[in-house]
């Protein structure tokens, strides 16, 4: 006997946390895992004091999202860097494929680094994979081909971005209980900061020192700000149960099987408008080529002020309806995209898109943490959910390309997407109602 598990769900109207038992039941029910012995039993877990020492963990995670999700979001501005300058011989679709597998593989390492993480090798997972981002970032400074950009930058730095990434919402979980969803979303702020910095940085000095030196750059502030998580994220519980990739009860959690497709759809729409939305101002309106440049920037920018504001309410709210309500607004907008061909147009799109979709990119962790039982499988959950997410963020852009190199140019790329984001809020819905019923006032 292994754990303690409850007849009733953990996450009921009334927020009862996976940390804390329910005094009345412990005794009476039990559940059996023969594939574990009994002196790996795991006691139960006192609740999280949510102190200082917390509140570091999310200062760290913080630059653990700096430097992969803020990294992954400026890939735009190296799309159209490589279609307009780079690798004019290649069709947006392929380009796509660069930022593509570098997402997907983001996503598929998670599953890898889950049990890791839960074993207790944090050190490990942060020191291999700011190595590997640092070196890919370094090697495509000195690319001149497609397939050599697609070795270090999709494949190298993808799975640099997986391994340097799951401590982040992994370590939140265990230090915190009742503010979980805002640590989690303050942490996420990162990404917003990441994704102002980079290609703003990338955009002022590529025209002035060249492609090869502004990469180098952009490698140098990932090396310097990826000590900050090395020296003071440590996490709270060590498992020392036999280790799992795959949680197999977790397939059988309908709730939990439709949050992850609702984040699918979600992030198979969002990342589409991040890879193209200078190109489209470019290409569809009287943008000036510096105006264009900044819009990904605006997007970011915008996200921080989503993800702050978020962060007010998501605890009292829920992390899932926060997701639902914002997911469903960013695709009014994409189909609303459809009728904006001017500067102030796409600039008010671009500010109302990141506050939008900020809060929906940075809560997928809290979701599966809110909405599973066992805080012993926070990392292989979250794991599993990026991973799933992954295949989908892998084709999805080249999809996009293809739309857009078509007949049907930006009008088959917007429906594509703004058709991705309703089923996303449709599948949020859906777990939401799975998990707790109709009742509007349920925090999920």
């Amino acid at each position: 006997m292994d754990e303690i598990s409850p007849k009733k769900s953990h996450i009921s109207d009334k927020n009862v946390s996976p940390f804390e038992p329910n005094m009345e039941e412990i005794g009476s029910t039990v559940s059996l895992d023969l594939s574990q012995d009994v002196t790996n039993a795991s006691p139960v877990l006192p609740l999280p004091k949510e102190d200082l020492t917390a509140w570091i963990q999310v200062f760290g995670a913080f630059f653990l999202n700096l430097n992969t999700w803020g990294l992954m979001s400026a890939y735009g501005q190296f799309q159209t860097f490589y279609q307009l300058e780079l690798l004019t011989s290649q069709s947006p679709s392929n380009i796509s494929w660069i930022g593509s597998t570098q997402a997907f593989l983001m996503f598929l390492t998670s599953i890898i680094a889950g049990p890791i993480f839960d074993a207790g090798y944090v050190n490990t997972l942060l020191w291999t994979g700011s190595l590997l981002t640092v070196l890919g970032m370094c090697l495509t400074s000195i690319c001149k081909e497609y397939w050599q950009v697609f070795l270090t930058q999709g494949i190298i730095m993808g799975v640099g971005f997986g391994l340097m990434y799951l401590p982040a919402p992994a370590v939140i979980a265990q230090y915190f209980h009742k503010r979980s969803a805002l640590a989690m979303i303050m942490s996420s702020t990162g990404t917003a900061i990441g994704g102002i910095i980079y290609p703003i940085t990338f955009a002022q000095l590529q025209p002035r020192i060249g492609f090869g030196w502004a990469t180098r750059v952009l490698a140098f502030i990932i090396l310097s700000t990826s000590l900050v998580p090395l020296a003071v994220m440590k996490p709270r519980i060590k498992t020392s149960t036999k280790r799992i990739f795959i949680d197999a009860s977790a397939f059988r959690d309908v709730p939990y099987m439709l949050l992850n497709l609702g984040n699918l759809f979600g992030f198979m729409g969002l990342n589409i408008i991040l890879y193209y939305i200078q190109l489209y101002a470019l290409e569809e309106s009287s943008v000036s080529p510096a105006l264009a440049s900044y819009l990904l920037v605006i997007i970011n920018a915008s996200s921080l002020i989503g993800r702050l504001i978020s962060g007010l309410c998501v605890d009292r709210l829920g992390p899932v309806n926060v997701q639902t309500a914002v997911v469903l607004s960013s695709a009014v907008l994409t189909f609303c995209l459809l009728a904006i061909k001017n500067p102030p147009g796409l600039v008010v799109y671009s500010a109302l898109y990141g506050i939008s979709a900020g809060p929906f990119m940075g809560l997928p962790s809290a979701g599966v943490v809110r909405i599973s039982p066992d805080p012993s499988k926070f990392g292989i959950r979250i794991g599993m959910t990026l991973a799933f997410v992954g295949f989908g963020v892998l084709v999805s852009n080249p999809i996009a390309g293809a739309l857009l190199a078509d007949r049907g140019r930006w009008t088959g790329l917007i429906v594509w997407c703004g058709g991705l984001l309703a089923a996303a809020s449709v599948s949020m819905a859906a777990s939401r109602i799975a998990k707790v019923g109709i009742k509007l006032s349920s925090v999920l």
